[in-house]
């Protein structure tokens, strides 16, 4: 698998793929009324753009392509250190590309003087971060459509949350 940039034209993939992951992949952990309430069955494409490609435009992005040329995972890390998004899709999984992803987004980070990193990790994700040096913050609940889910704060490189 190889990694290259993303771009405003992969969120429609990029949001298949979310999708997919939360589903397959976190579905052993979460309830199906939780996976639902994270990524739901259908964002329009103008939400998809408007919402997707404003976020994407303020952070180093990547996205994971197998030798087929289908999408195998994506991520971006926003400049102020916090990693808004790392999926990989259900096929690719358990293959290291999490972390190659998110070492050449801090690597990037690291180029700009960003070192000091967060994320809000899942219970799927945060064996990732953990690996990739991330510390434990601590845990955490959202909200969304009302649904309750449980996700970790993870930091690394001297990020603190503020008021700690």
């Amino acid at each position: 698998m190889r990694l290259e940039c993303l771009s405003p034209a992969d969120l429609p993939a990029c949001h298949a793929l979310f999708r997919a992951s939360v589903h397959a992949l976190a579905a052993g952990v979460y309830t199906g009324e939780q996976c639902l309430a994270w990524a739901p069955e259908r964002m329009r494409d103008d939400e998809i753009e408007a919402v997707w490609r404003a976020r994407l435009e303020g952070a180093w992005s990547c996205k994971a392509v197998a030798d087929d040329g289908r999408l195998a995972g994506f991520a971006w890390l926003k400049r102020d250190g916090e990693f808004d998004m790392l999926y990989v899709a259900p096929w690719a999984g358990r293959q290291g590309l999490g972390g190659r992803m998110a070492a050449e987004l801090e690597r990037r980070a690291a180029e700009a003087g960003v070192t000091a990193l967060h994320a809000w990790a899942s219970h799927a994700s945060r064996p990732v971060f953990e690996r990739a040096g991330y510390r434990l913050a601590r845990a955490s609940r959202v909200v969304r459509d009302g649904v309750e889910i449980d996700n970790w704060l993870l930091a690394k490189g001297g990020w603190r949350e503020e008021g700690a």
